[in-house]
């Protein structure tokens, strides 16, 4: 009886129908003879998963590895096919299968009891060099250079449900727009996401928001929202406005005498205090303390994928080959996600790829094929010691 290996399983929960619609859709495949789309996503996993270091290393591994994924008719790539695959294959069948990897965990997010928590940052990757500065340089900051990737994180599942991927000086508010707003949705984000038109329309379609407040925002005190216990870390709990009347560029302030919440939370170890502000009204101040200080998460998850798949050096130089590989990790981490709650595994996800990594070719027994080993066992024990002419 056939059985899937490990790598086999990790990839099932890619639809294969959906991705090759997106292929055919880009014509990402014209013209190809050699390493489609599909093979270099699975050697780009492999690869991820593998840590493997350079181009040459991936090439000899997908060598290796190449009669173990007969059933994924993913053949062996040479380094001189793979070189140019990726810089010629379009990347948006990836985006497109990343996107609907994380809509399957968005669905998933609100199937989960308790209420819903979506983290929001961006983190940069560096890209600088004789070999990147061709196509990075025109859009360096004064601190990074590269591709800045903006992503809202499920904070119950720890798995992204929005990226999008930028050029470097692209500022977290201008992609904030561009990301789908829930209605039920707590957004939680730092004060780089400071704009109150945006908060705004968070609170106009239903969402709500837990941030940091600026020092110089010009505000009114207008009651206590709750009595504060000397045993809690928060200082004050009270209902305030915005009395700015136009922002910058002269816009006119959306969010101008309507009521938000402020909470100053008590730092231990810094002398100044910690000022939240929220347009939830429900949850405790303690409450909207611990919602900011999960947003430790998200940064944590780009910690992850930086370390644990390979997003520190990059097997080719041009822009496409780049943002391949950026998504190529997503989807390994997102399948990753997937593959952990499928599996019913207790350990953290290190542990789950450490055991992956280490077993991605065993074919795991099956209970068909467990019993039919069990049956020809007592039929040889049966048949010893007997002759038969």
């Amino acid at each position: 009886m056939f059985s899937s290996t490990r790598l086999t399983q990790l990839l099932s929960a890619i639809p294969r129908q959906f991705f090759q619609q997106s292929i055919e859709t880009h014509q990402a495949d014209r013209y190809v003879k050699r390493c489609t789309t599909w093979q270099l996503l699975v050697t780009l996993i492999r690869g991820h998963l593998t840590q493997a270091s350079s181009l040459r290393s991936l090439a000899t591994i997908s060598e290796n590895f190449g009669p173990h994924s007969y059933h994924l008719k993913a053949d062996p790539i040479a380094r001189s096919t793979m070189s140019d695959a990726l810089n010629k294959r379009d990347y948006r069948p990836l985006q497109d299968l990343c996107g609907y990897l994380m809509s399957a965990v968005s669905r998933q997010q609100r199937k989960e009891i308790g209420a819903m928590v979506s983290l929001i940052d961006s983190t940069s990757i560096t890209l600088r060099g004789p070999h990147f500065d061709g196509w990075t340089a025109a859009t360096k900051t004064r601190i990074t250079q590269g591709l800045k990737v903006h992503v809202g994180l499920d904070l119950a599942q720890l798995a992204p449900v929005y990226v999008n991927i930028t050029p470097a000086n692209v500022n977290d508010l201008s992609d904030a727009p561009e990301m789908p707003i829930q209605a039920g949705m707590t957004y939680v984000f730092d004060k780089g996401y400071c704009d109150y038109n945006w908060w705004h329309e968070l609170q106009t379609k239903g969402a709500f928001f837990v941030t940091r407040l600026k020092k110089n925002a010009n505000i009114k005190v207008l009651h206590e929202h709750s009595t504060v216990t000397e045993q809690s870390s928060v200082m004050t709990d009270e209902v305030v406005q915005f009395g700015k009347k136009h922002l910058t560029g002269k816009r006119l302030n959306d969010y101008r005498e309507k009521s938000v919440r402020r909470v100053v939370v008590e730092r231990e170890g810094h002398a100044t205090p910690l000022v939240l502000v929220t347009n939830d009204f429900t949850r405790t101040a303690e409450e909207i303390a611990s919602l900011y200080k999960d947003r430790w998460q998200i940064e944590l998850f780009f910690k992850w994928i930086k370390q644990h798949l390979k997003l520190k050096r990059f097997y080719a130089y041009s822009e496409n080959a780049v943002r391949l590989q950026i998504y190529s990790a997503l989807i390994s981490y997102l399948l990753l996600q997937i593959f952990h709650r499928r599996s019913g595994f207790t350990g953290s996800l290190f542990e789950l790829t450490v055991r992956i990594v280490h077993v991605l070719f065993e074919r795991p027994e099956t209970p068909v094929l467990r019993e039919r080993r069990r049956q020809e066992r007592e039929k040889l024990k049966a048949a010893q010691g007997s002759l038969q002419l």
